[in-house]
Formats: C-alpha cells, structure tokens, sequence
C-alpha cells in the first residue's frame, strides 16, 4: 500500500450519505483510508500528492453487496450445472470464490456478505484476500445457513441426490453444512445451542439462521415452513450475540418474516420473498418501527418480461406480491439494503438460458447490482436512495459503518469513478471509468487473474 498522498481533483462526489452532491470537490485519500473531502476551494492538495483529475467524472463509494453467494448457490436451487459445477471444481472451491470476488471488484463492487457457502473455503478465500494474497472485493462470509441442508439437501438440489453417487452428494453438503445443517431442527435446544457454538468458533463473520425451509424448488412455491420452534430460535441468537456477530434471517412467508422481525434480527434476507402473500399493515409498520434492515431482491420489469417470454419460473419473483412488498417497503420508509443473491455462473448454465434471460441478469456477478440499483428506482427510490442503499446502508445494515459505505474521513478508501451522472440515469453507474479499493486503484482489466468458471469451456 502507497503511503503517497492521493488527490482526486475537481470531481462531482456522491458520498454515499444521500446528500445533493458536491461539485467540484477533492477528495484526500492516505494509507488506504480517505483524510478528506469537500469542495475543491475547501481543500488543499498537499505538495507531491498523486493527482488525478476528475473533470466530468462522478465518484461514489465502492458498491457492497448485502447478499452474495460466491459460489453460484442460485444455480443449486434451479438446479441444472449443479452437479457438473460442483464436481468439476471439487479441491478448487477457494479458487473459484477469488475468481467471483474478482468479478465483482471489477466492477466496483470492493465489499461482500458472502450468506452461504462451503465454509472452509469462503473462509480461506476471505483471508487469502485480507492478507494481499490473493485480489477480490473484502468478504465477510456466514458459511453455512443454520437449519438449512447442502447443495443436494431437499433445501436445493434434491433431484441431484438420486442422479450422483451418495458419496459424492454427502460430502459436498458436509461441507455446506459444517455440523449446523437441517438435521438441527430435530435436536433438543441445549443440543442446537452447543452446536452454534462450536460453529461459530470457526471464525464465521456472520450468522444466518433459516426461520422458514428453502424446499420451494422440491415441493413448490406454495407451502412454507418454520425450522425452529421460537424457544430454539432464541438460543440461537442468543448465542451469536454472545459471539458478537451480524444475524441475519431467511424466511419465505409472512409469520417467518414476522418471527424473524421480533427476533431483531440485524438483517431480513429478500424480506419481500412471502411467496406470493402480501403484507399486512401491520408486518409494514413493524418492520418500519424496527432496527431491521431489509434487504430486497428485485427484477426489474424488462427482465420480468424476458422471463415470461422464455416460460421461467422465476419470472413470478418480478410481479405480484414479490414486487408490490418491495413496492410497499419503499414507500413506507423502511430500511433497505442491496442484495442480489448472485453467484460465479457457469457458461453451461447460461447457455442454456435465452439471450434475452442472459442479458441484464439479476444472478450474474458483476451485472447484479446493475440490475438491483435500477429495478430499486423503478419500484420508487431515488438515484440517491438507490446508491445509498448499494453502499452505506449495507454497511449500517451488519455494523461495519465506522470503515465502510461512504466517503467519510478516516474510512476505507474504496470508490468508484464514473463517466456518466448515475443521479440523472441510475444506468449511468455501468459508466465505469476506474475502481480504487483501500486507495489503490485496480488492474480492471487484469481481473479475474484466473478464469477458471468464467473460461470455461475455453
């Protein structure tokens, strides 16, 4: 890391904090951590400071994702690619999170809450990265989702157990799962309690607990479930508070949701996932009330239509009362943070898409919160509202506001320069002209170092 003093010079700077935005400002960056920021007459460059000018250019904070899954865990609920992805890159797992992390540094996206994958490895990627040992956006990961079974559990890809050998399947899920999978909703709560208490011990930055099942894909979207009696729930939490840790909630159903509200859960996984049910009045004010942060995961209409043209599922996830909850919250003032659920995509996968399901989509890394930050304008936020909550409000959402989301002095110096005004068209922010993470600026072109899921078949 450069101790030379960095000077960004006449830019228009959005600071992520939602105010009009500055221009011309300057904007101090040092060892990796911004000094200063204000108008350019406010602002002194210091003598033998690096300057880059930024005459017509935008800077905003580096985007953070609330809700990723480095290795595509999206792909293990549709199904098709997951037992080809999986065994393919079996022993390869850690290099395939630093490919998706790259992905998305590469187009701004400097931090990730990584909510579910093969623990070991999300991990060892997460420190690999920290140590300057390998590049990629800053993960903090959960690891597994406590509750919730494997890759080929009836929680994903249950169809994949019957098509590969048991000694396959089970060893991927173990490794999912990490002694905290479903089979915890049959233990007596002193027994969940020891086992989140070994798991947290292996580092995890986080703890998602499933509120409700994930078995939409085995048995349809129209039954839901609650893994844990309330009583087991509150051992649970109780002991990632202990740890000191983020919670983070997954439900699929209006009581879930509300479980999961009363639990004070710090953040609600694609809070507007009630399958098909909208909210009542009463849930709206609630979550309005409460210090939860919502995060939405969203399909803007043209992809919707894309979808319905090509006879998807998932196009049900862009209307009715998917949309109308994201709608509602929106309107109702409440807490919202970006989440995408996308994960590093495998070309066989997609091949098997229509162009039109290809382009702009919502679970590809590196387009992702593209598609977010528009979808969110279209439902009622401003560009504003909209860069606030891809960058600050993830942030404040799992505590990490004091060094992250926002041009602030004496914060991480992670931001994005742009070509284009993203408050006169949210689509401007894919206007990218350079990425800075911790001050330095990134090699775009040189990312990822290693395709190895995104190269493949060469």
């Amino acid at each position: 890391m450069t101790t030379q003093t960095l000077a960004i010079t006449n830019v228009t700077l959005i600071d992520g904090l939602g105010g009009v935005p500055v221009r011309p400002a300057t904007i101090l960056v040092a060892d990796g951590r911004f000094l200063s920021s204000g108008r350019a007459g406010d602002i002194r460059t210091p003598e033998g400071a690096e300057v880059v000018d930024g005459t017509g250019k935008w800077m905003i904070p580096g985007f953070v994702n609330g809700n990723v899954h480095l290795l595509d865990a999206w792909m293990f609920m549709v199904g098709p690619g997951t037992i080809e992805y999986l065994a393919r890159w079996e022993g390869r797992y850690v290099e395939v999170i630093e490919e998706a992390a790259q992905l998305v540094l590469r187009n701004g996206v400097t931090t990730v809450f990584d909510t579910y994958n093969a623990v070991d490895h999300v991990l060892g990627a997460r420190d690999r990265i920290n140590a300057g040992t390998a590049q990629g956006a800053r993960i903090f990961a959960a690891g597994a989702i406590v509750g919730m079974g494997g890759p080929f559990s009836a929680d994903f890809h249950f169809a994949g157990r019957r098509a590969a050998t048991q000694s396959f399947v089970n060893r991927i899920d173990a490794q999912f799962e990490a002694g905290v999978g479903h089979q915890l909703s049959l233990l007596p709560r002193k027994e969940v309690r020891a086992a989140v208490r070994d798991y947290l011990q292996r580092g995890v930055d986080l703890l998602k607990i499933a509120v409700s099942d994930h078995i939409f894909m085995t048995v349809g979207l129209d039954r839901s479930y609650q893994t844990f009696s309330r009583p087991v729930l509150d051992v649970i939490v109780e002991e990632a508070r202990a740890a000191g840790v983020p919670v983070l909630t997954h439900s699929l159903s209006v009581e879930a949701l509300e479980t999961s509200v009363e639990l004070g859960a710090d953040v609600l996984i694609h809070a507007n996932y009630t399958m098909g049910q909208p909210y009542p009045h009463e849930l709206v004010d609630k979550i309005v009330a409460s210090d939860s942060w919502a995060e939405l995961q969203t399909v803007h209409e043209q992809h919707r239509h894309a979808l319905e043209e090509a006879g998807s599922w998932a196009a049900v996830l862009g209307g009715g009362a998917f949309s109308e909850n994201e709608r509602t919250l929106i309107g109702a003032g409440a807490k919202i943070i970006m989440g995408t659920d996308a994960g590093c995509s495998s070309n066989d996968h997609l091949a098997d898409l229509t162009e039109a399901e290809r382009e702009d989509r919502p679970w590809t890394l590196g387009n992702d919160h593209f598609h977010w930050t528009r979808s969110m304008v279209e439902k009622g936020m401003t560009p504003l509202e909209a860069i606030s909550a891809a960058t600050i409000n993830v942030a404040r959402s799992y505590g990490k506001a004091d060094t992250l989301g926002s041009i602030e002095s004496g914060k991480l110096a992670d931001f994005v320069l742009l070509d284009a005004d993203p408050t006169a068209d949210i689509r401007h922010l894919r206007a990218i002209d350079a990425v800075y993470k911790d001050g330095e600026r990134i090699e775009r072109d040189a990312l990822p170092t290693q395709s190895l899921v995104t190269g493949h078949p060469a």
